[in-house]
């Protein structure tokens, strides 16, 4: 459930930004053109609404992909991390910096699979999440946002431990 709350507010933290920079968006400016809004207003629908769809649609919009991209990531500097700081332990430390980076980029998307991927867990959580009350989203946004830079800190923390070749 961990995860799911992080990919949640990262996809609201997401959204809230694209909505934001709506008013500089170069999509969302072409429907202000009188032929084009015409053209949705025929469809009876505005730009604005289409545009916000492909962004915000929570099975494929461009939203969901990027708090499920940065959700792997995040995942993924942690497990790196880790690994870095462990390797540094060894006596014999593992040398290769490709191997140990590709392994632990896919167990972080596996983690994530099937954690909040798999069957589209994450839509149930969503619609749970969505009833939280104030309160408790500032206290899981706040816990995210600690949570993602605390990775980031992890990461390049680890860089201190990276064995020389």
């Amino acid at each position: 459930m961990l995860f799911n709350i992080i990919h949640y507010c990262i996809y609201v933290a997401d959204s809230k930004r694209h909505i934001f920079f709506n008013k500089l968006n170069p999509f969302v400016l072409i429907g202000r053109i009188p032929a084009v809004k015409k053209k949705f207003e025929e469809q009876g629908t505005t730009h604005l609404e289409v545009t916000n769809k492909i962004w915000e649609d929570k099975r494929y919009g461009f939203s969901i992909m990027i708090s499920g991209a940065g959700l792997v990531i995040v995942l993924f500097f942690i497990i790196m991390g880790v690994f870095d700081i462990l390797n540094s332990i060894f006596k014999h430390p593992i040398k290769s910096s490709e191997s140990p980076f590709l392994i632990c980029a896919i167990v972080a998307y596996i983690i994530c699979h099937f954690t909040v991927f798999k069957d589209d867990k994450y839509l149930n959580y969503f619609r749970q999440f969505s009833k939280w009350t104030k309160r408790q989203k500032w206290k899981y946004g706040l816990f995210s946002f600690v949570f993602v830079v605390g990775s980031f800190a992890l990461f390049f923390y680890s860089f201190k431990f990276i064995t020389k070749f």
